[in-house]
């Protein structure tokens, strides 16, 4: 099956109800125009093209001037790929493998494994040149047939000031002048996908722990087992530093899952998780920092596992990693190159 094969598409749902009669009932015009402008934001739509559109198969992507990182993992050897990687850890659990994904222009992905009991994964982190206030992620992952994920997936934040190596934070609220981040990961046991997502204005559980926020809550996207999909998040800064107009966004298999930012969608929390409802109120937007020092500056690719059985190797596969000013769109196998 092809690796673009869909994953619970995104579904907008009409603020309606029945009547006592059983016939259908808009609820106030009100509501359904602020859902409707919710759901319909331009970024909620998909992109006719992106940056993967002007390059067959990826090749050459890499140079283009909106690409600040590429990784395809087409060297010889796990120890040539690392030296592109500013930090990486348990390079024994990593090789490069001949999986790759369908629409894949290269031969080689790169397999990260975990070995239960032994140790919880390993992962490659990459300190971006510069910091920047709007970054896209795009990847392609598989899932293994069996095994247990805790967080595992790509990875973009940023630190102030800056690291060359991943700092740790979970269970603790940032400040808004220290650090944010948005992992795209399984959040479930059944790989249901979220967005894991810590920042200033992230809500606590009743415990006053805090741990990641998630939003998209749908039941039927499902990160599927043995077959490669195709991830893009996007992450735009709040400017002014006091201001809520930082915007967060989700594609899966080239096809828009969720868009928030100031004002959309309209959903409600319930204790640390966003759920979209037309009952509920427009989102507030997010203040992901309160100083401009504070900026995209790293991306991830991570697998932490911490619950597979002593001997177990739980694996993950990466391909075709872009990290770009604007949106990048699933690699393209159509022969045809769009306009630069």
């Amino acid at each position: 099956m092809d690796d673009l094969a869909l994953v619970g598409p995104p579904v907008v749902a009409v603020p309606a109800s029945r009547d006592p009669g059983g016939r259908f009932q808009i609820k106030s015009l009100l509501s359904i125009l602020s859902f409707l402008v919710a759901a319909m934001h331009p970024g909620v739509l998909a992109a006719a093209s992106g940056i993967a559109q002007r390059y067959v198969a990826d090749r050459g992507i890499d140079k283009d001037p909106e690409v600040v990182f590429a990784e395809n993992f087409e060297r010889e050897s796990v120890s040539d790929i690392i030296k592109r990687w500013t930090h990486h850890r348990n390079v024994a659990g990593m090789s490069l493998s001949r999986e790759v994904p369908v629409r894949s222009g290269g031969m080689r992905s790169l397999q990260m494994t975990a070995l239960g009991g032994m140790n919880t994964g390993g992962h490659l982190y990459k300190r971006l040149p510069v910091g920047f206030q709007k970054l896209y992620l795009r990847y392609y992952i598989k899932y293994a047939a069996k095994g247990s994920y805790h967080h595992t997936g790509g990875y973009l934040g940023g630190y102030h000031p800056p690291r060359d190596s991943p700092q740790g934070g979970a269970g603790y609220q940032p400040r808004g002048d220290d650090r944010f981040s948005v992992g795209a990961e399984p959040v479930t046991s059944s790989l249901r996908f979220d967005l894991y997502t810590y920042w200033m204005g992230m809500r606590g559980d009743p415990n006053g722990e805090f741990w990641g926020n998630d939003f998209v809550q749908d039941p039927k996207l499902i990160a599927p087992r043995g077959r490669w999909m195709y991830v893009e998040v996007m992450v735009k800064l709040n400017t002014p530093a006091t201001s809520r107009n930082g915007e967060l966004a989700l594609w899966i298999n080239g096809r828009p899952v969720i868009h928030l930012g100031e004002g959309f969608p309209v959903g409600e929390w319930v204790v640390d998780s966003f759920h979209r409802t037309p009952r509920g109120r427009p989102f507030e937007g997010f203040q992901w920092r309160n100083t401009d020092q504070l900026t995209i500056g790293w991306m991830m690719l991570l697998h932490y596992v911490t619950k597979d059985p002593l001997g177990f190797v739980g694996t993950v596969w990466f391909d075709d990693v872009v990290v770009a000013t604007s949106y990048v769109g699933p690699i393209n196998v159509s022969g045809k190159v769009g306009r630069h």
